[in-house]
């Protein structure tokens, strides 16, 4: 990961053509829709939109917050293949969550318990979990609350 930057939709194309399958579910289970659909309809209710870029500024990743503080993330493949970049995720993570802080009293949303990479990387970016749904989205499958408060 090279930096972070504002997403363009051209980005938004790329990575839902190109989302890891563990996001895939995610948004399966969680929405009903079909993963491309439903990160298109994040990403147009989303008030920040930001591309996880590469070395070569190609998109890797998306990440952005929905009205009333909702954080989220996905990603290709690539995103977790590279040591430097899981590295830079979440070095650039940590300041992107702490500039969102300013504007936001909580950051919060649910990962799918099966999303290892992300939740991994969510409690190193200071995000506490906070309940385990069972059952949780249209699919009834199990999801982790997690939030940060300012």
């Amino acid at each position: 990961m090279g930096h972070l930057r504002k997403a363009s939709l051209q980005d938004l194309r790329y990575v839902a053509d190109n989302m890891r399958e563990v996001d895939k579910l995610e948004a399966l289970y969680q929405t009903g829709q079909e993963p491309q659909q439903a990160l298109q309809f994040t990403y147009i209710c989303s008030k920040v939109n930001m591309a996880i870029a590469d070395d070569n500024d190609q998109p890797i990743g998306l990440c952005g917050v929905v009205h009333g503080g909702v954080i989220w993330m996905v990603g290709t493949d690539k995103l977790f293949e590279n040591k430097k970049y899981k590295i830079q995720l979440i070095r650039k993570g940590r300041e992107w969550v702490e500039s969102l802080l300013k504007s936001y009293d909580i950051l919060y949303n649910f990962v799918y318990a099966e999303n290892d990479s992300a939740i991994k990387w969510l409690r190193s970016l200071g995000f506490t979990f906070i309940n385990y749904h069972e059952k949780y989205g249209i699919q009834g499958k199990p999801f982790y609350e997690f939030l940060r408060i300012a």
